[in-house]
This record gives C-alpha cells, sequence and structure tokens, in this order.
C-alpha cells in the first residue's frame, strides 16, 4: 500500500491522531518505534521544560501515529496515564515501562541524562514528563 494511501486510512480511522516520533536520531526513532510495536515500550519521557515549551497538551485518550525514521507509520497509541517526576526520582516501574536497554532506573538515568544534555535541559533535579500509553492498533504497509 503506498505511504499517503495508508496515511488517509489512519487519519480516518483516527482523525484526532497525531504523530510521534522517539527519538533523536535515524538509528534510534527505527529502534524506538520496533519496541513499542513490539509492545515493549509502553511509556516515554520528556522534560517538563520541553513539554511546557512546546505548546502541544499531551492528555490521556490522545492517540498518536508511531513513525519511524522514514515518516512511515508503525502504529496507533493511546496515552493512557501521565507522571511529573524528578529525573533524580524515576522509578524502577516507568523505567521498565520505557522499554530500553536493561530496562533498569539505571540504565535511563545515563541514557535520559544524555538526552537531556543534547537538549540543553539536563539537572539532576529537573522534572520529567513520563507518559504511559497502550498500543491500539498495528500499520501495515
Amino acid at each position: 500500500m503506498e505511504y499517503h494511501e495508508m496515511m488517509k486510512m489512519i487519519k480516518e480511522k483516527y482523525p484526532t491522531a497525531e504523530h510521534w516520533q522517539f527519538g533523536d536520531s535515524a538509528e534510534l526513532q527505527d529502534a524506538l518505534a520496533g519496541l513499542v510495536t513490539k509492545e515493549i515500550k509502553t511509556a516515554t519521557s520528556c522534560s517538563f521544560a520541553s513539554y511546557r515549551q512546546s505548546g502541544n497538551s499531551i492528555v490521556i485518550g490522545n492517540e498518536y501515529i508511531v513513525l519511524n525514521s522514514r515518516n512511515e507509520p508503525t502504529c496507533v497509541v493511546r496515552v493512557m496515564a501521565l507522571h511529573l517526576v524528578r529525573f533524580s526520582e524515576m522509578t524502577t516501574e516507568l523505567a521498565w515501562k520505557e522499554g530500553e536497554g536493561d530496562r533498569s532506573v539505571k540504565h535511563w538515568q545515563q541514557e535520559h541524562q544524555r538526552f537531556f544534555e543534547r537538549e540543553g535541559t539536563f539537572s539532576p533535579e529537573m522534572e520529567v514528563v513520563v507518559i504511559e500509553f497502550k498500543m491500539i492498533d498495528t500499520v501495515t504497509a
């Protein structure tokens, strides 16, 4: 199925869905989109500063089309819960839901510190928005 045709079908089924792309490199975007489609990654996080600055209001029930590095849809997810936690107080449960590496808090903090440093927002006491989601539909080409 052609890309534009596929996107049209998805938007007809989920008319209010926005797009999500996880990660800040093509390699990471593809890896994380794959973890979402396998239902290993069921949460994501961003700095509270970037959340507020974006002006986008992520609320429970919002639907998002997850894109890979080529901007191709991989699945559709629905936001199930939002958490506001300090970076230094990330929980084992939420780190596990992020689905990355060995899924530990230590791994989460190492990788997210690097990410937030690249973003220019890192501080051990920074606030982080953790967004839990559930895959509700897969996209097949």
